[in-house]
């Protein structure tokens, strides 16, 4: 039985054009090209921008080169391989970041390399469907677009914060109808007070989530949280 191996491996921090009025001028974000002995290419996106590429190219290439890679099992091995290599700098961040790069990259390439769809790898569909949602600030444009979900940012810098939620979730809900899934993302600027406080001032958006309220480091915060 001959195996598939790895036989390269690159990654790269393109150059791309900040927008300023944007939600996120930067997302650091990494794209990571894995290659076959026997011709076959994934790539997978990452995040971490040139600190990534540097422990993908600078450490974990060399790991991965000559790897078999033939199942999703070897995927799965690879991961674990990759995990407990970078342990002594890694567990979280940009470890972890440029290991799901790779792991997107395996994918790509295994259902490339056996004909299948990504989703045949992880064990096959289970809807013929799924909502997607429009994240960032230009509401009337995803409406507009037919999208029936829709994730705003809200960062916090002070009490008049409270009123501008209050704003931004009534027009929102007001555009995309009482049947629409509305969401925000705070990008980790909130604590457990203010969380339990907006819960209350936007009851009546019906909000589906808050997301990344505060910091994984709160655990207090989080707990308090997970209790609401």
């Amino acid at each position: 039985m001959s195996y598939e191996k790895i036989s390269d491996v690159q990654a790269v921090y393109p150059n791309y054009e900040h927008v300023v009025p944007s939600w996120r001028t930067n997302f650091w974000q990494i794209v990571v090209k894995v290659q076959t002995d026997l011709g076959y290419v994934g790539f997978g996106y990452g995040g971490g921008g040139i600190a990534s590429v540097a422990i993908i190219n600078q450490h974990l290439k060399d790991i991965l080169t000559d790897t078999v890679i033939d199942t999703v099992q070897d995927i799965q091995k690879i991961w674990d391989k990759l995990y407990f290599e970078t342990l002594p700098y890694g567990r979280k961040g940009l470890a972890i970041m440029a290991i799901s790069g790779i792991d997107l990259a395996l994918y790509d390439l295994l259902g490339k390399s056996t004909n299948q769809p990504v989703f045949e790898l992880l064990g096959g569909a289970r809807k013929d469907k799924i909502q997607a949602y429009a994240t960032g600030q230009d509401s009337e444009l995803y409406c507009d677009l037919g999208f029936t979900a829709h994730k705003f940012p809200h960062r916090w810098s002070d009490d008049t914060d409270y009123q501008i939620a209050i704003e931004k979730s009534k027009r929102v809900r007001s555009l995309f109808g009482p049947d629409a899934r509305i969401m925000i993302d705070t990008y980790m600027s909130w604590d457990s007070i203010v969380t339990e406080t907006m819960a209350d001032l936007l009851t009546d958006y019906e909000l589906f989530w808050f997301e990344d309220v505060m910091t994984p480091d709160d655990r207090s915060g989080n707990m308090v949280c997970g209790n609401l």
